[in-house]
């Protein structure tokens, strides 16, 4: 049986899988540090200082020249090196909120042919259903802090910013690992990057269609905007509709939309929308204009505009005056509302409560989260 442990730099052997590098496992490790371009493979009998050893000569070099592995190339690597031997790969997860090690451990899970277990890293946004968890003894403990500190010194005094700092939640004490199918992590890496265009990796990624939480949101979202707008009053400018989970409700209860959506993928799933609808009396027209857009070039005129769950991408309150309406709906967790200044020319009409905060599994149980509710506010233009 071989280990093989696959990760970008050299530190991430001994801060997220010093026990599978412990020679008390009594197996075959490989290493492969993609950065650095580098393949290392220590016999069963090697102790754990030797193990150690190329690891900090790493670290001591400049990396100038070295020709990294992509996933691609380390998998074949991976598969030359160890025939055909029973192989476990280790790897960081999809979930992990350092974004590069978990594009890597997306792409190298998917490129590998052998099973693949994640170690969950620094995923701390969740709590985790996980397979394995290895609760290192002192000397284990001593021998990971003794090399941070030895070896590590730049990257414990990176800001907490910075992807490569060695902080105290990425020193781990307990390891824990995870097995995924290919779905699984997909959509993990998708939540965890839910404000890059990377959250339309899969279908769905916010699980609006099966997720209690997000019912209920969505569902009181659609009541507050049947309490204040006739569906005969105009056009409803629904602004960043994401797959139209909120459309499709507003069409049922008879509204017509003007529904916007920048990022392409999900544009062409909200397309199958503008599709003819049985029983349906409202009607959508499909636009992939930005919030920007639409108070500059693609001004667009309705009754009201939706800004449900949308404003958390500092944008720029001021420009709301453009909005060729006299009614906006605007939907947030409570904390992030609570910093909002509007501009002088809105007052806010009602603010309810549209769903508490709820605990809730995500992936199909493979982590769970606390979903931090949403506050609903209508403003009406002065």
């Amino acid at each position: 049986m071989i280990d093989v442990i696959a990760v970008p730099r050299p530190e991430d052997v001994v801060v997220d899988f010093l026990s599978v590098l412990d020679p008390g496992s009594d197996r075959e490790v490989h290493l492969v540090i993609a950065d650095r371009g580098s393949y290392l493979r220590l016999p069963a009998g090697v102790p754990l200082a030797g193990r150690l050893a190329p690891l900090a000569e790493l670290l001591q070099g400049s990396g100038e020249g070295d020709k990294p592995f992509s996933p691609g190339s380390a998998a074949e690597a991976i598969a030359l090196e160890t025939g055909d031997v029973a192989t476990t790969v280790w790897t960081h997860s999809p979930a992990d909120s350092r974004e590069r090690r978990g594009r890597w451990g997306l792409d190298l899970a998917a490129a590998v042919r052998a099973p693949v277990q994640h170690a969950v890293g620094d995923a701390h946004r969740f709590q985790w259903a996980t397979e394995l968890d290895v609760r290192l003894d002192q000397q284990l403990i001593d021998a990971k802090l003794d090399f941070v500190n030895t070896h590590c010194a730049e990257l414990l005094r990176l800001g907490e910013d910075d992807e490569d700092a060695l902080l105290t939640r990425r020193i781990h004490s307990v390891e824990r690992f995870f097995s995924s199918t290919p779905d699984e992590r997909a959509r993990l890496f998708a939540l965890v990057n839910s404000m890059s265009p990377d959250a339309a990796l899969v279908p769905d990624p916010w699980e609006f269609a099966t997720s209690q939480y997000e019912i209920e949101r969505l569902d009181a979202t659609a009541a507050w905007v049947r309490e204040h707008l006739d569906p005969a009053a105009g056009r409803v400018i629904e602004v960043g509709a994401c797959e139209g989970a909120l459309t499709r409700r507003l069409l049922d209860d008879g509204y017509s939309i003007d529904a916007t959506e920048p990022n392409p993928t999900f544009l062409s799933r909200l397309q199958s929308l503008a599709r003819p609808h049985e029983n349906v009396e409202g009607d959508v027209r499909i636009h992939p204009h930005s919030f920007e857009e639409l108070t500059t070039t693609r001004r667009l005129t309705g009754s009201a505009y939706l800004l449900i769950e949308l404003l958390y991408y500092g944008q720029n309150l001021t420009l709301l005056e453009r909005f060729p309406t006299d009614r906006v709906f605007v939907s947030m967790e409570p904390a992030e509302l609570a910093e909002k200044v509007w501009p002088a020319a809105w007052s806010v009409e009602q603010e309810l409560e549209l769903v508490q905060p709820r605990v809730e599994t995500v992936v199909g149980g493979r982590a769970y989260l606390r979903k931090r509710g949403s506050r609903g506010v209508l403003l009406r233009r002065r």
